[in-house]
């Protein structure tokens, strides 16, 4: 009789006030196991990352995203990979930060591409000229440039990008922009 009492014991659920809260706990957990799949993605090398699985993150994932893509301290091409995921997932904030990155002169190569690709996918199309517009005519790095005429070469910025085009001293540099512009 007593090795059924030990069991039964063994087995009783627990008072409700020795329980952890459900939804914390449950709140960790998802977050561990969307920090640990962020960190698969940003170490993938020959692996692409489709939009969906980052999409899948969700509202966490997104935070934590742009929290990396900010962090000096993390390599460049993590933070671009994470830029990448943030432009995937969005969030009201993505906007802010990736043009934000996209200006500054002092943001590595690879950030700063990733942040104008993905501003233009963030923001609102209406906006997206408006926004980019600076970054054609002012960044000092011709490889920001191109990239901020290709996205707006995409969203009907063609007027700004034939006319960047005349300002380069190599026109050629914005070529696949000027093509998808009609010349």
């Amino acid at each position: 009789m007593t090795p059924i009492l030990i069991a039964f014991l063994l087995c009783a659920p627990t008072p409700a006030a020795d329980r952890q809260p459900r939804s914390s706990s449950s709140t960790q957990t998802d977050d561990e196991q969307i920090r640990q799949r962020i960190e698969t993605y940003l170490r993938s090398i020959d692996t692409p990352i489709r939009a969906a699985q980052w999409r899948a993150l969700g509202p966490r994932g997104a935070a934590i995203l742009e929290q990396i893509a900010q962090d000096e301290r993390t390599l460049p091409t993590r933070r671009a990979k994470a830029i990448d995921g943030l432009a995937a997932i969005g969030s009201p904030t993505a906007p802010a930060t990736m043009l934000r990155l996209a200006r500054d002169e002092q943001t590595p190569l690879a950030v700063r591409l990733s942040a104008v690709r993905g501003a233009a996918r963030v923001l609102p199309a209406n906006e997206v000229t408006a926004a980019l517009q600076p970054i054609l005519e002012g960044a000092k790095d011709a490889h920001v440039r191109r990239a901020a005429a290709e996205a707006l070469s995409s969203h009907g910025g063609c007027a700004l990008v034939r006319a960047q085009a005349a300002r380069e001293d190599d026109p050629h540099r914005l070529g696949r922009a000027l093509q998808r512009c009609g010349g």
